[in-house]
């Protein structure tokens, strides 16, 4: 039977219920979770509580970043000391094979960071607007993680206190992405707008648009986790899998450029949470078993840096 990617329904924990959730719906979530992340490592979530009109407003002022001049974008760009700014299209290659990877990129770890404000001041506003909530989710899924693996509620969420505070703390990261139309590109061997990946840290959110394209390759194939309105889909990554000694899975994923002239010619968009742990955590198995050594959060990011980023 063909794999699919679960739905879990947060409802009263969700961010449009700002008291304490009910407990049999905390212990139904948490097995839910568990469920999805030991055997897909992806999950859709719906009843989160973040309205769809601040991720619109978000998409809205990414793509008008995007669509300024290349020598506008460049003055805002990362590099190797100052994560936060702008990647353009080769800069992150996640697959070695690629010769090229086309998509463009902007990450914020810090409200008070680095943002585009001479060209484009909304875009600070709308980030602003959004990044508080995608934190307050975060933390009510550590609380789940935690009970799903009977640790004390709160073990996670001491191991994130710095999230979206500066990437000398944590590396936590809002990335808007930009997969640009490939209309006009001669599509070769090589060519992808994402290469095949897991993701770095303890686990991501990510919103998606319509346009789709985003594969995850689960029971030894690739499952097409398809833009479902109203969700918020949420995968695994490498730190959470040390973590849980390869109980949860960090699943490889990827975007493919679409086979359909019509998609091709679309460009496409989406919004990803990268939520890490604070950077002088250090991660070894909960179980105590030796299937990984012990590494800080910092580390390990650097290290998964070197190996994608070219500057």
């Amino acid at each position: 039977m063909k794999q699919t990617i679960p739905i879990i329904d947060l409802a009263d924990i969700g961010l449009e219920n700002p008291s304490d959730a009910k407990e049999e719906t905390v212990t139904r979530v948490s097995k839910e979770l568990d469920d999805a992340f030991a055997n897909v490592g992806f999950v859709y979530l719906k009843n989160h509580g973040i309205d769809q009109h601040t991720v619109d407003a978000v998409l809205r002022a990414s793509q008008a970043f995007f669509q300024l001049p290349d020598d506008c974008k460049d003055v805002y760009r990362r590099n190797s000391t100052q994560y936060d700014g702008y990647s353009g299209v080769d800069q992150e290659i996640l697959e070695s094979k690629n010769l090229h990877e086309v998509r463009e990129a902007y990450d914020i770890t810090s409200l008070d960071s680095f943002f585009p404000d001479k060209h484009l001041p909304e875009f600070r506003q709308v980030i602003s607007e959004l990044v508080p909530k995608l934190c307050q989710l975060s933390h009510r899924l550590l609380r789940c993680l935690a009970k799903a693996l009977d640790l004390d509620d709160e073990y996670f969420i001491r191991c994130h206190t710095m999230m979206c505070q500066g990437s000398d703390k944590n590396a936590t990261t809002f990335r808007t992405l930009y997969y640009p139309s490939l209309a006009d590109s001669a599509i070769k061997a090589g060519v992808e707008r994402c290469g095949r990946h897991s993701d770095y840290g303890t686990f991501t959110l990510l919103f998606q648009d319509d346009i789709g394209g985003l594969e995850v390759f689960s029971g030894g194939e690739w499952v097409a986790a398809a833009p479902i309105p109203g969700t918020v889909l949420v995968n695994v990554g490498d730190l959470l899998q040390f973590w849980t000694a390869d109980r949860y899975l960090a699943t490889i994923h990827r975007v493919r450029v679409p086979e359909e002239e019509i998609r091709r010619r679309l460009a496409r968009q989406s919004l990803a949470f990268f939520v890490h742990p604070d950077n002088d955590v250090m991660v070894s198995p909960l179980n105590g078993s030796k299937n990984h050594l012990p590494i800080s959060a910092l580390a390990h990011l650097n290290l998964r840096y070197s190996q994608t980023y070219k500057y």
